[in-house]
């Protein structure tokens, strides 16, 4: 039989298994190794519903694969077929093909946005997303209320639990959903921990060198060197390269690539000469360039780069531009950089098996370091890819290595959360037996049903297995009467009663000698009665049967305790009552009935509390303009470890504090986020200042700073869908021309 081919590709059986799906209509979940060519069946979908004048929706979890769908999809079907709605950027929204990110999907979908109406299909690029502890929400409630004439295309790495969201989604939606699991690599991969002083090596390898280390180190508290970035490129520069280099730092993204560009230069002088055009049609003339541009430059310039989100979005597209034509041989990147943005290489390293999640230091969980590794080894190029780690021989023992393993991948889990927004919008959009019906669609209580499900056909096993077991057994074994337990024990207090004695009467009277005392004594009154006299064979049966019940006995408490453990059957739907009670309290409810204040806050998706408390307060009114872009960036902005800023006293803080305050009175501490820090730097902005001067009021990273006005624009413009006041429509519409210039401009994506 001939192979289905697609833009010249021959297909591999499960992109054809696929796009039959598709072909016959149905809703697919395509979950498959990174770098299998998952996207091709989107790209199919898409091609395939321009064609038939449909509208798509492809949402992705991070701006960066958004904005690279955009231009790839603006190259294919021409700028007026694509557009592009992200928090910050919104160009072309009537266009067929819309690409947004989840979050602006979810506010459609919630507010049962018309637009809707024509959209035949929506992508769902890296739906394994439902398991990110602070995002996860956004895609469950948007798988929830897709509309069902809707049909949904889930892109997904290899998860361990595919058929489990596969059969929720089928559960909630009524319709057939076809599975699709690809479990091989085209590319196959090989996996190598790394030292300087072993080189290259497997984990049992690592381990045994470890161990012999050790065994044979003299007087030597630390035998093992230190290993360096430096020593893995080294290594693997004649054979492996271009690699992508995982750092999660940025800082040592830019810090390792400026170490490597004074021993390295990948590059010969006709590429340099295309890096440095680059760069000059990109930023116009060097003298305006930025030293941070400046410093790229330098580095690209000999096939070296780094990239984060600190970059300025011009800055991230160079390097991308560069990578693609593979003029950078070395990339140094946070992990973002593995989220669906298809750049695959021939080797991709590990600086550390660690990350920072924001709370603490934890070892990379297996599906991290799969997603990651997975951009080794490219089709078409390359026989196999190549995953290599550092490893810091001194912490061996105190944190070793994991062994990552695909078959311990770990499970998706709801990571459902109900924000105030979404109970204004169910309450104002669905009657209570719809929201009650939609509380039992989420994924979490799908998956608490059969985990309880799961559990108590366990339980009723164990108690048959116990029923057998204790036909064996005397009803008194486990008791103190049960001679098997009493000798034992007998002549355990014979023993303590002997020590005591043996104290004698000045240390009987110290701490120790009075616990032993009243030890005996608390024995002496449980073997008071007297044992049972049971046959020497009836002792040996029960002796061998009682370990076989016991342990029955603790897998039933064990399951007896998850089982207490899940969450009540109604938990969300007491949250969400005791959510709608603090709304009544804050005047946003009466009753079931949405007030004004509760309105305006259902079409805000940040700080939706916070903000709509500040419209209707009389604060914006003291404020001029360039006061207020200020005031509205420190909403939301959430500081990274280190950030620093110059003290600014931009306006007066109090009444918002006082706001804040109230709120957070009925409804925890938690329902607000505030941090006056970063109005100076937006305020100078909204001033006219230029960026240079900005970049010197804080050590923020440039891509930071932009972020911070552009999130204010964004939350601006949710604020004038929110109002009907035309007065503060219009002077919000000025704040946003001041801060949306020059740097902070939406980027020619």
């Amino acid at each position: 039989m001939s192979k289905r081919t697609y833009h010249e590709f021959t297909l591999d059986p499960f992109q054809e298994e696929a796009l039959d799906a598709i072909d016959a209509g149905k809703s697919v979940v395509v979950a498959a190794p990174t770098g299998t060519g998952k996207t091709l069946v989107a790209d199919y979908l898409i091609e395939k519903a321009m064609t038939e004048h449909l509208k798509v929706i492809y949402t992705a979890p991070i701006k960066a694969l958004s904005n690279q769908k955009f231009r790839d999809f603006k190259a294919q079907f021409g700028e007026e077929a694509v557009g592009i709605m992200t928090g910050d950027v919104v160009l072309n929204p009537t266009a067929p093909l819309l690409i947004m990110t989840t979050e602006v999907f979810r506010n459609q979908v919630i507010t049962e946005d018309p637009n809707l109406e024509f959209v035949s299909h929506i992508v769902f690029d890296e739906i394994h997303w439902l398991n990110d502890e602070e995002r996860g929400t956004v895609w469950e409630e948007s798988i929830i209320l897709a509309p069902s004439k809707m049909k949904i295309l889930g892109l997904s790495a290899t998860i361990a639990n595919a058929q489990h969201l596969v059969d929720w989604i089928k559960s909630i939606r009524h319709e057939d959903v076809a599975l699709i699991e690809e479990h091989n690599r085209v590319v196959p991969l090989d996996y190598f921990y790394y030292t300087k002083d072993t080189g290259l090596v497997s984990y049992d390898e690592l381990w045994r060198y470890y161990r012999r280390k050790l065994k044979d180190r003299i007087n030597d508290d630390n035998p093992f060197g230190p290993t360096s970035h430096l020593d893995l490129i080294r290594t693997i520069q004649r054979d492996h390269l271009p690699a992508l280099f995982f750092v999660f730092s940025r800082k040592q993204c830019a810090i390792k690539a400026m170490e490597l560009a004074t021993i390295a230069n990948y590059l010969r002088s006709p590429e340099r000469r295309i890096v440095e055009e680059k760069f000059l049609q990109h930023f116009g003339p060097e003298i305006e360039w930025s030293s941070s541009t400046r410093q790229l430059k330098r580095l690209c310039s000999k096939g070296i780069a780094y990239h984060h989100a600190g970059l300025l979005p011009s800055q991230k597209v160079i390097v991308e531009e560069l990578f693609l034509e593979r003029l950078i041989h070395v990339l140094y990147c946070t992990e973002t950089f593995s989220v669906g943005i298809n750049y695959p290489v021939k080797a991709v390293c590990f600086d550390s098996l660690n990350k920072y999640d924001g709370r603490n230091f934890r070892p990379l969980a297996n599906h991290e370091f799969f997603q990651m590794s997975g951009r080794a080894g490219r089709r078409g190029l390359d026989k196999k890819g190549y995953s290599f780690a550092i490893v810091d021989l001194s912490y061996m023992e105190k944190s070793p290595p994991p062994k990552f393993q695909l078959n311990r991948l770990e499970p998706l889990t709801s990571q459902f959360r109900l924000t105030y927004n979404t109970v204004l919008n169910l309450t104002a959009t669905l009657t209570q037996g719809q929201i009650e019906t939609y509380f039992q669609k989420s994924f979490a209580a799908y998956s608490y049903r059969l985990s309880s499900d799961h559990l108590h056909n366990e339980l009723a096993q164990i108690q048959q297995q116990l029923e057998a077991t204790q036909h064996h057994l005397c009803e008194e074994v486990g008791s103190f009467i049960c001679p098997l337990k009493h000798h034992p024990k007998r002549k355990e207090l014979e023993k303590l009663r002997k020590a005591y004695k043996a104290l004698g009467p000045r240390k009987q009277t110290r701490v120790y000698g009075r616990e032993m005392a009243r030890k005996i004594h608390t024995w002496e009154k449980v073997l008071s009665l007297t044992p049972k006299t049971c046959p020497s064979e009836q002792q040996e049966n029960c002796r061998d049967q009682s370990k076989t019940y016991f342990t029955i006995i603790q897998q039933q408490q064990g399951l007896q305790t998850a089982l207490d453990g899940l969450p009540d059957e109604n938990a969300f739907l007491d949250e969400f009552e005791y959510k709608k009670n603090h709304l009544r309290q804050i005047g946003y409810l009466r009753e079931n009935e949405l007030l004004p204040r509760g309105t305006c806050a259902s079409r805000i998706y940040v700080q939706e509390l916070l903000v709509t408390e500040l419209i209707y307060s009389d604060v914006f009114q003291q404020l001029d303009d360039d006061q207020l872009n200020a005031l509205l960036s420190c909403i939301d902005f959430e500081a990274r470890k280190n950030d620093m800023f110059q003290r600014a006293a931009v306006f007066d803080s109090v009444p918002v504090k006082e706001i804040a305050e109230y709120i957070q009175s009925i409804c925890g501490q938690d329902t607000v986020r505030y941090d006056p820090r970063v109005a100076g730097i937006t305020y100078a902005w909204s001033q006219g200042t230029s960026f240079v001067e900005v970049q010197a009021l804080c050590n923020l990273d440039e891509g930071d700073i932009i972020s911070v006005f552009r999130r204010t624009i964004d939350l601006m413009r949710q604020m004038r869908e929110a109002i009907g006041d035309s007065d503060l429509r219009t002077r919000l519409k000025a704040c946003m021309e001041k801060l949306d210039r020059d740097e902070a401009a939406i980027m020619e994506l």
